[in-house]
């Protein structure tokens, strides 16, 4: 997704940022890091390992964006009204006023500048932050008179990204173009990272829409299909390799047409439709028309897998018809599935 070529990397600082409640410091560097070629590489590494995924976040506040602390820095450095190092700074000083919970972990904060950054339809000038909180150990040799002597150190790993941001100097004014992950933190204790630093909320893209209808048809299957007697595995199988064909075969996503096409009931299809208005609680407009994302499909294809696993012993694999797989109990108790089939490869 990056384009090295068309991008130029210019600044790094790097801080240390410990833990308010366990009354460690935050440490400040006074000058920034030099960056020779083979660093250069291992930070390009470093972001290619990190952004993976086209989910675009926007800087938010309820009160408004000029009480956001993180895009403020990110405009006036933007904007030249700033130099580097103090605005890295005062990244690093907005991070240790938050953490302050038990569970957060010290880590050294990277701040990084680009003057023009590539990635997929985005070209800006980009702010990337990261926070590497686990210590990988690392083997090192070195020559010493007649010997070679084996040294370990503990260090970053440039191939596991802990947590990230990325803001592109594009659409200011409602927020910026803004890339985040946390690899360390799910559920609740992700929002550290996500809502209590950088304050952003999900931006309603094509890749977002899309892997949130596919997730929501999933949750109706399990919770609502399955509410009043748990569904045959096989019949969950049956709706999501329908919605599979969809987003497969068709390039809008069109409500009405997906749910009747899935269910092929117009009751539940309208059942389904009043599920999506309710779990809709990010405002991504998912009732109405958009654009299928690929990308999404991809990321999302765990979900459609159609495999039913029995004990230790088999993985059956259903592609397409239900009707020739059938399920029983036979004379001792024991479950069984007989399968019809016309031809063996």
């Amino acid at each position: 997704m990056f384009d090295k070529n068309l991008s130029r990397l210019e600044n790094l600082a790097v801080h240390l940022i410990g833990n308010k409640s366990k009354e460690e410091e935050l440490r400040l560097s006074a000058s920034e890091s030099g960056l020779d070629t083979p660093t250069m590489n291992i930070i390009w590494h470093y972001l290619q390992s990190a952004f993976k995924d086209p989910e675009f976040f926007r800087f938010n506040h309820p009160s408004g964006l000029e009480f956001n602390g993180v895009h403020q820095v990110c405009k006036s450095l933007f904007a030249k009204e700033q130099e580097f190092l103090p605005a890295s700074q005062k990244l690093a000083q907005l991070l240790f006023e938050v953490s302050d919970h038990p569970q957060v972990k010290s880590g050294e904060l990277l701040v990084i500048y680009f003057s023009n950054l590539r990635f997929a339809q985005i070209e800006a000038p980009a702010v990337a932050v990261f926070k590497s909180e686990q210590k990988q150990p690392f083997l090192f040799t070195e020559e010493e008179e007649s010997n070679i002597e084996l040294y370990s150190y503990q260090g970053i790993n440039p191939a596991k990204v802990d947590k990230a941001a990325l803001i592109f100097n594009q659409d200011e004014a409602e927020g910026f173009q803004v890339l985040a992950v946390d690899n360390i933190n799910r559920g609740e204790e992700a929002k550290f990272w996500f809502e209590q630093f950088l304050k952003i909320q999900v931006r309603s893209t094509e890749f977002v829409k899309t892997s949130e209808i596919i997730k929501v048809t999933k949750s109706f299957i399990d919770q609502d299909l399955g509410d009043e007697a748990p569904l045959e595995k096989t019949e969950s199988m049956e709706f999501m390799g329908r919605s599979k064909d969809y987003f497969s075969l068709e390039e809008e996503y069109d409500p009405k047409e997906y749910s009747e096409q899935v269910f092929q009931d117009e009751g539940v299809a309208d059942r389904f439709r009043e599920f999506v208005r309710s779990r809709d609680l990010q405002n991504l407009e998912l009732d109405s028309n958009f654009e299928i994302s690929e990308e999404a499909l991809k990321k999302k294809g765990k979900v459609f897998k159609s495999v039913i696993k029995l004990d230790k012993n088999f993985h059956i694999y259903v592609h397409g018809d239900r009707s020739k797989i059938e399920k029983g109990i036979d004379d001792d108790g024991k479950s069984y599935y007989k399968l019809y089939y016309e031809e063996e490869n």
